[in-house]
């Protein structure tokens, strides 16, 4: 089965179309148009700047990920996300399934996000196609129940995905978000829009010999991270990220050597640990308790560099399989609504509503 699906929930606008794939999904075209650079200026996403744009592209990037394939459904996803956002994908996709006469499918976009992990690769299709092995050698997919962590700028969730239709919500955060965090941490630093991946750029730029001559002056909390429980909580961080740059002229004038710049530096460095370190203690303490085959990390903030490596390393260290999505398919795309679409289908009327504030199970 071909389906083509919409992303229209926050700033992108993205239509791809997918296919099943052994026990995963193929992409057969992905397209992303963004407002990002629309939305620098204003610091942070516009609603009305991203809908008036979405408006724009949503036909252009629906026929270029068409190119002539022929499509047996219509996904989309209805939410969460932006009222405005949301009802030009789901408006469109209604539309076009009206219009074929094809079924349409409602997509969870955090939903979206975990199915990004049954995206076959490339490399894998090589494999495939090469017919040099066992085929069941092909399919590289987290295997069930697994443990799930999804990690964007709304969400913070661990989930367990006893099948792929049963998923329980198991903990997640008490207050803000962590890719909220990392938002707010960045206008904190004086960072540019969008703050996760600056955060990230910023905290790399550290090297190991000037974070173990700074580090003891740059300590903030690791809220809830020895509650046996598994809840998180950020607000404290980003309070004492506050606390930091409001401090920052009486640390620069106690060092010699220390800039601006390298302040900013270390101080992104200490709060992408102390995030990552409760991230990665909270999944691990998931694993413990629910026992799963794999663990995947999913979402927008699964593009961290630091998260990424340092949930790998304690996740094999537990003998267990790690999975995360290439990195083109972190952030938002329409290649992941196709997925849940296939792998997980819920068909829909054409009476279809947007439901901005939709949990993630």
């Amino acid at each position: 089965m071909k389906v083509l699906a919409i992303e229209s929930t926050c700033d992108e606008t993205a239509a791809a179309v997918v296919e099943s794939f052994g026990g995963g999904v193929r992409v057969i075209s992905n397209v992303v148009a963004s407002s990002v650079e629309m939305q620098k200026k204003y610091g942070g996403i516009v609603p009305e700047v991203a809908a008036r744009e979405q408006i724009k592209s949503i036909i252009p990037v629906i026929t270029e990920a068409i190119k002539g394939e022929e499509i047996d459904a219509v996904a989309v996803s209805y939410g969460p996300g932006l009222m405005g956002s949301l009802l030009i994908g789901v408006e469109t996709a209604k539309v076009l399934a009206w219009a074929w006469k094809k079924p349409l499918l409602k997509v969870n976009h955090m939903a979206a996000h975990v199915m990004a992990n049954w995206i076959v690769g490339e490399k894998t299709q090589e494999l495939k196609n090469s017919r040099t092995q066992d085929i069941e050698n092909f399919y590289d997919i987290p295997h069930l129940p697994a443990v799930g962590l999804v990690v964007s700028g709304g969400h913070t969730d661990l989930i367990l995905l006893e099948s792929l239709l049963k998923w329980t919500w198991i903990g997640g955060t008490r207050d803000d978000a962590a890719g909220e965090a990392f938002d707010k941490t960045a206008r904190l630093l004086g960072l540019p829009y969008p703050g996760g991946p600056e955060v990230d750029k910023a905290a790399s730029k550290v090297t190991e010999e000037e974070w173990n001559l700074n580090k003891n002056k740059f300590k903030l909390p690791r809220p809830l991270l020895h509650d046996p429980g598994l809840e998180m909580s950020f607000s404290g961080i980003k309070a004492a990220v506050a606390r930091m740059v409001e401090n920052r002229s009486q640390i620069l004038d106690n060092s010699s050597q220390m800039t601006v710049v390298s302040y900013t530096n270390l101080v992104a460095r200490e709060f992408s640990e102390a995030v990552t370190e409760v991230l990665v203690k909270k999944t691990m303490a998931a694993v413990e308790k629910f026992k799963p085959k794999d663990v995947i990390l999913a979402g927008g903030v699964a593009a961290n560099k630091m998260l990424r490596e340092l949930l790998k390393v304690a996740v094999e260290n537990a003998g267990l399989k790690f999975y995360v999505p290439e990195l083109k398919y972190c952030g938002d795309n329409a290649a992941m609504v196709g997925a849940a679409a296939i792998l997980r289908p819920e068909g829909s009327e054409l009476d279809l509503r947007p439901e901005p504030s939709l949990g993630v199970v």
